[in-house]
């Protein structure tokens, strides 16, 4: 009676079904491909970052706001960001005190049809 009573037991345990199979497919597909198409837009800004930190932070208060971009400028192709214009993405503003050097922009990546996402960076370092 009991090992009737087991093996019973085992056919209820069927595992997951089909369509719980999909659906779990389905969202690690979409998670991977969001990935893959939003991944190099933030490595591409984190470079950004890094190239806007390896200025001369005691010299960039007395440098002039065209040396500033001209100094990036050279530096990005190094860095293998060739698909950003400098004067676009970055604004240098100075005052009497203080060197602002912002950046600013936009990335527009296709998902999938006609559903887009939209990623907005922007940092602000300030000089003194």
């Amino acid at each position: 009676m009991q090992a009737l009573h087991r093996s019973a037991d085992r056919r209820k345990q069927a595992g997951m079904s089909a369509i719980a199979m999909i659906c779990v497919l389905l969202v690690i597909v979409s998670a991977l491909s969001l990935t893959l198409k939003i991944g190099p837009h933030y490595i591409d800004y984190r470079t950004i970052q890094s190239v806007v930190n390896t200025l001369p932070a005691d010299q960039v208060h007395t440098m002039g706001r065209a040396t500033i971009l001209e100094n990036l400028e050279k530096r990005f192709p190094l860095n293998n960001l060739y698909d950003f214009k400098v004067r676009d993405i970055i604004a240098v503003e100075r005052d009497r005190d203080s060197t602002k050097v912002t950046i600013d922009y936009e990335k527009r990546e296709n998902l999938f049809l006609n559903l887009d996402v939209v990623i907005t960076f922007k940092k602000q370092y300030e000089y003194r």
